[in-house]
């Protein structure tokens, strides 16, 4: 044998090596589970690194023979040996010490103290990952011999550490995965990447430890008085005042609505009402990429036994993607969550927690009612979110824009907030004018991306220039039910006749003399595309116009209402039914509007208070209505000629001196004949339209 080789492992056998704990696992893996043949080879030492953590030096062995590599394995064996008799581990680390305060904290026995310690450094230290993987591609059954092993203990104790019931794999600290083999660095995962560095720093506080899958949130940017149409709020204030004070166990919270309706906000402002920390299970990494559902329920449980000693509620956001799939106690790939291991969850937590999701749909009704409280977010009546458009950026509003924007219900308070954070950091570069088209620019945009219609100045083009209810040519005295009706009434109006006569515009018109917004929708903004989703657009709506006191505006009503022997399939059935309950529950205002009341339901128009036919233009209205146009338009005055022209035209509407009146601006009328001419054109276009529209039907 070399003589430098020989002199060499002699000084590692005399000196006075201080045995780290780390180091002591290693030269178990080596000699109690066989790696050492991968480390000590003819070539010399396969890993030099490693050599020299062990203050091994063979830089100048090479082609070592058999008889050398026996001695070295002999002479190294023997201070292996000698390690374990006198088991001399040095004074423990920062690492160890927080480890195991982070152990007595949480509950864990010495075997799982034992395996979380080894995973946490099996992730953070590079030579103890490279000493397992000549172990090769463990089975389950391997990793707990293995384990075993490694930190001396027995393989029963890891079993039952690593099994469901220990609170190692409750809390999700280490999860062992049971399929198939692989290395051990990849069959024991880690709570977190970023544990095992906090718990290096000597870091013990559970906030900091947990931070990255559990953050601390910060305060609401809006008040109780935004939640005042939801009665639940001051119940939920009370029943977690209540959970706190008598430190009651298995409370659980479950608030839903539609994103950005301010669930989040409103845990927010609870937990600052309560006086009380709120901690938010991250759905997303330090990386910024998104955690599993899995993953979040783990950290939610971790959690749960880091602030048991605290006065604390927790908060799991998008908790939908949590309750369709779970850690999995011997699989730690997602799978459909157990409802007998969800009840238990729920009956058990410590920590009042408060559960967000915009779709419960996912849910097994029999898990929702586990929760203590159920509380849907809908959006704000209208003079609530005028009130937070007000206070979030009515600076900013150009005038009426702050009226547009609370007409619109899906605009959610989380979207109007964004923006204004956006103009209130670039608002000094930009002119006041400037500064209101872009923050409609920008909620516009947003609203796009969600799927919604961006919001126009739609009431303008709904009400025409020179709108008149004496234009509208119907069978009803429709001033004088004007009149009548009061903003408190109830009243289910059917509008039916041919387009351009009047019927969205004299909708819009009321609600003006009511002081009331319209909700207008048509019937195929109604249809779902899945079983089901058709009746809930129905409810959602009528329940919109309910909560915000407007009036409801449904064209192409016969789509849902036609006579029942025209359904094909049975969810037509059911969407009329739904219609048909809505409408008879509604306690506002209803006006539907049809151009084919013929196809109408005989049981559906006994739903209706009153049909209003609205035709076509009499004599005396079309040349008033001329008369009032030329001279908006500043042409010559008709003659007797044009009148005698205009009386002749059949199908005429309020709409087609709208629409020629509009084709002004980019189409320039010269005279009164002109004028008339164009509206001869529209009145010729329905005409050749009639024979297609009654072959059809």
């Amino acid at each position: 044998m070399n003589t430098v080789m020989s002199a060499e492992v002699s000084q590692v056998a005399e000196m006075n090596y201080q045995n780290t704990k780390m180091q002591q696992w290693i030269l178990r893996i080596l000699f109690r589970l066989g790696a050492h043949k991968q480390f000590i080879t003819q070539h010399g030492f396969s890993s030099q690194p490693l050599a020299d953590y062990l203050h091994l030096n063979n830089e100048h062995s090479f082609n070592l023979s058999q008889q050398d590599q026996d001695s070295l394995l002999k002479r190294l064996r023997k201070y292996y040996q000698d390690a374990e008799q006198y088991n001399s581990l040095t004074q423990a680390s920062i690492f160890q010490t927080a480890v195991s305060r982070f152990a007595t904290r949480i509950g864990l026995n010495s075997a799982e103290k034992a395996i979380l310690e080894f995973t946490l450094q099996l992730h953070q230290e590079r030579l103890l990952d490279d000493v397992t993987e000549w172990l090769g591609p463990l089975t389950s059954s391997k990793v707990y011999r293995t384990l075993a092993m490694t930190l001396d203990i027995t393989e029963t104790e890891v079993r039952e550490a690593l099994g469901p019931s220990s609170t190692l794999t409750k809390t999700g600290l280490v999860s062992l995965e049971m399929n198939g083999a692989h290395l051990l660095r990849n069959k024991l995962e880690p709570f977190s990447p970023t544990l095992a560095e906090r718990l290096y720093s000597g870091e013990t506080s559970p906030a900091r430890l947990l931070q990255g899958m559990i953050n601390i949130c910060g305060p609401a940017h809006l008040k109780l008085d935004n939640y005042a149409h939801i009665p639940a709020v001051n119940i939920l204030r009370q029943w977690l005042h209540h959970a706190l004070s008598t430190q009651r166990i298995g409370v659980n919270i479950l608030i839903h609505g539609q994103p950005g309706s301010g669930k989040s906000q409103l845990c927010r402002l609870i937990a600052n009402e309560l006086q009380t920390p709120l901690y938010e299970v991250s759905s997303e990494n330090e990386s910024l990429r998104p955690i599993s559902g899995s993953r979040r329920l783990r950290a939610w449980r971790a959690a749960q036994r880091l602030f048991i000693d605290e006065r604390a509620i927790i908060l799991l956001d998008e908790a939908e993607d949590v309750f369709v799939e779970s850690p999995g106690i011997h699989n730690s790939s997602p799978l459909p969550l157990a409802k007998a291991w969800i009840n238990r969850l729920l009956e058990e937590n410590v920590v009042p927690t408060l559960w967000v999701a915009n779709d419960i749909d996912c849910m097994d009704p029999a898990m929702v009612r586990r929760f203590d409280m159920v509380i849907e977010l809908n959006a704000p009546p209208r003079n609530q979110r005028a009130e937070i458009i007000q206070e979030a950026c009515g600076e900013i509003l150009a005038p009426g824009a702050l009226a547009l924007l609370a007409e619109a219900s899906y605009l959610a308070p989380a979207v109007i907030n964004r923006a204004a954070n956006v103009l209130a950091g670039i608002g000094d570069k930009l002119s006041k004018e400037k500064c209101s088209e872009t923050l409609m620019y920008l909620i516009n945009n947003t609203l796009k991306a969600q799927g919604h219609k961006p919001i126009k100045n739609h009431v303008a083009a709904q009400i025409p220039a020179f709108y008149d209810t004496a234009f509208i040519n119907c069978d009803n005295p429709l001033d004088e039910i004007g009149k009548a009706l009061t903003p408190g009434h109830s009243a289910r109006f059917c509008l039916y006749g041919p387009s351009g006569t009047g019927k969205t515009a004299w909708a819009h018109w009321l609600a003006k003399q009511l002081d009331k917004v319209v909700i207008e929708r048509k019937a195929s903004q109604l249809f779902g595309r899945y079983v089901g989703e058709s009746e809930q657009n129905i409810a959602a709506l009528f329940e919109q116009a309910q909560r915000d006191n407007a009036i409801l505006l449904i064209d192409e009503i016969d789509s849902f209402l036609s006579a029942r022997d025209e359904f094909q399939h049975h969810w037509q059935v059911s969407s009329a039914n739904e219609m048909l309950s809505q409408m008879a529950l509604f306690e506002g205002v209803l006006i539907a509007t049809t151009n084919r009341f013929d196809v109408l339901d005989d049981a559906a128009l006994r739903r209706f208070d009153l049909k209003v036919r609205f035709n076509y233009l009499c004599d005396d209205q079309a040349a008033a209505l001329l008369n009032i146009y030329y001279r908006k338009l500043q042409l010559n005055e008709p003659q007797s000629a044009d009148m005698k022209e205009i009386s002749k035209l059949d199908y005429l509407t309020p709409g087609d001196f709208a629409l020629v009146a509009r084709q002004h601006h980019f189409k320039p009328v010269s005279s009164t004949e002109a004028f008339v001419a164009a509206l001869k054109a529209e009145c010729w276009m329905k005409k050749r339209e009639k024979p297609a529209i009654g072959f059809l039907h």
